[in-house]
Parts: C-alpha cells; structure tokens; sequence
C-alpha cells in the first residue's frame, strides 16, 4: 500500500466516487436488517442485545415462541441470509478503499481492514473488487433488505406490535 502525490483523474474521481455511494447503500442496507433485528427483540423482550450474533440468536429464540412458530423457517433463513453479507459489510464499514487503474482505463478497488485475533493480535484482511460487482452487490443486498422488511411488517401487522 502506498500513497500517490500524482493528482487523480476524472475518470478516477468518478469511479471513485460511486465506489463511496454503493458502499453507503451496502452499509446503510445491512444496518436496516440489524436495527429490524433489534427493534423485534426490545419489543418482545424489553432488552438490547448490542452484538449481531445476540440479535440473531435473540430472534431465533422469538421464532420457538407460541404464536411466532409460523414465521420460524422465515427468520432462520433472513438470519443465514444476512450472515451472507457479514464480510463485505465489515470491509465497507471498517475497510481502507483504494483504487488502482492502468492506462488502458482497467481498475481494481482494493478493501483493507484489521480483524482482532486474540489479544494484541491482529490480522490484516484484503479484498479486491470492481465497480461491477459492487452495482450488484447492492442490488442483491437490497433485494434481500425488500423482503426482510416484508416480513417484519407482516409480523408487526399480524402481532399488532406497532401503533395504528
């Protein structure tokens, strides 16, 4: 990893830029499922689990409930869905992005960020990506974040868990 002092083209700044937008889209998605997560638990359980593995674990607990079984394979596979998308959300929530390019206009982002393992012990992750994928990944996440909101609003509606 180094630092340039050569200034970035428009064509840079521009991929640059959406970069930045659909990593905002990417994080602001994932952070709808978990808030609906939460907001599921504090309503039935009057607690807040911080960490998204209590929230799923919390959820699949509500699922085993009376009256909530009818929606149990529903939120089993939102849960393993969302783990689906833990990797990239923590690349783009926490993750150093730069970009290479070459002089035929190919380019390459490149996600840097550190996961802890253990303690004083840290392990730098990479991953590499292009704008392509990135446009899809959005598409897929919030086609998954459409229907976990379909859900959600169907079992407040049909639980009467939020005010008229």
């Amino acid at each position: 990893m180094g630092f340039s002092d050569i200034e970035p083209t428009d064509g840079q700044k521009a991929l640059v830029d959406e970069a930045l937008y659909l990593r905002g889209r990417i994080i602001a998605s994932y952070a709808q499922v978990e808030f609906l997560l939460a907001d599921l638990v504090v309503k039935l359980d009057l607690h807040f689990p911080y960490l998204i593995e209590a929230r799923i674990k919390a959820v699949k607990k509500i699922s085993e409930r009376p009256g909530y079984e009818v929606y149990k394979e529903d939120l089993e596979r939102l849960c393993v869905e969302l783990s689906l998308y833990d990797d990239l959300r923590n690349f783009m929530a926490h993750g150093f992005m730069r970009l290479d390019t070459d002089r035929r206009g190919n380019h390459r982002f490149e996600w840097l960020r550190y996961v802890r393992q253990g303690k004083d012990k840290f392990t730098m992750m990479s991953a590499t990506t292009e704008i392509g994928r990135l446009r899809q990944a959005v598409v897929d996440i919030s086609d998954y974040v459409s229907g976990v909101i379909r859900l959600f609003e169907r079992i407040y509606r049909e639980k009467k868990l939020e005010p008229r």
